[in-house]
């Protein structure tokens, strides 16, 4: 059964709405707990260098988890090509997302 254009972009459209609804709340509710936003951004200071390796260990799994795929669809070529667009725009976000934050 082949899902619609518009129930897919929908769809997506609702992940992206819940996954920025809850980034709010956490920091909301950061700094509700620690007083102030300058008491939020200093505890980001201190765990900085987790977050760096967070964001390496997430990014490799990413590639890792993506390989698979590309060598599981090996002899589909086009579900191979989907796979391949797919890692293109993944490696796209992921460039314009640590480029923000220089």
């Amino acid at each position: 059964m082949k899902r619609s254009r518009l129930f897919t972009l929908l769809s997506s459209l609702g992940t992206a709405a819940v996954i920025i609804l809850t980034a709010a709340l956490i920091a909301w509710l950061g700094r509700i707990e620690l007083g102030s936003f300058e008491a939020w951004q200093q505890a980001f200071e201190a765990v900085r260098p987790y977050l760096r390796w967070w964001r390496a260990l997430l990014y490799g799994a990413l590639f890792a988890l993506w390989w698979d795929l590309l060598r599981r669809y090996q002899h589909r070529p086009l579900d191979r090509l989907r796979v391949k667009r797919i890692g293109t725009l993944g490696f796209v976000l992921f460039t314009c997302v640590e480029l923000t934050r220089l």
